[in-house]
């Protein structure tokens, strides 16, 4: 096995410093500490931002919240079917038959309103971790196209 400061090894010490693997870790960190507060209200921090997402911007193709999300189709087919078990959620087919509609139901916006005073507690927090400029940072990183 290979120690770290074998000479090798020294033109991959870069990776220590991957902006990948950091972004990966706070985004970790900061979905558990989210979910933390939201425990007591039984929805989890990424079922809330899909709730509360339909709930401000109403029924959308899956493809579209997808983008809105910056997640993958499959994975957020994956997240919407406990929303839709729950009954928090709709999917229907659009005019397009292969276009699935969402929207929020009565019982989805009841779970975004029991939410969000833990959300609202978690916001706090997290913008208290990251300070004015972390805050502007975070901002300015999601909002960018990096591709």
């Amino acid at each position: 096995m290979k120690r770290p400061n074998d000479p090798d090894l020294a033109e991959y010490m870069a990776c220590a410093g991957c902006f990948c693997l950091a972004s990966r870790q706070a985004a970790r960190k900061i979905t558990r500490l989210y979910d933390g507060y939201m425990q007591k209200s039984g929805i989890r921090i990424t079922q809330f931002t899909i709730l509360s997402q339909l709930m401000l911007r109403g029924e959308m193709p899956i493809g579209k919240l997808a983008g809105l999300l910056g997640m993958e189709r499959t994975t957020l087919t994956r997240n919407l079917t406990p929303l839709e078990a729950r009954k928090w959620i709709s999917i229907k087919a659009g005019d397009d038959p292969r276009a699935r509609m969402i929207a929020i139901t009565a019982q989805g916006r009841g779970a975004v309103r029991r939410g969000f005073p833990f959300w609202s507690e978690a916001q706090a927090h997290v913008a208290r971790l990251l300070g004015a400029d972390g805050e502007a940072a975070l901002k300015i990183l999601a909002s960018r196209s990096l591709g």
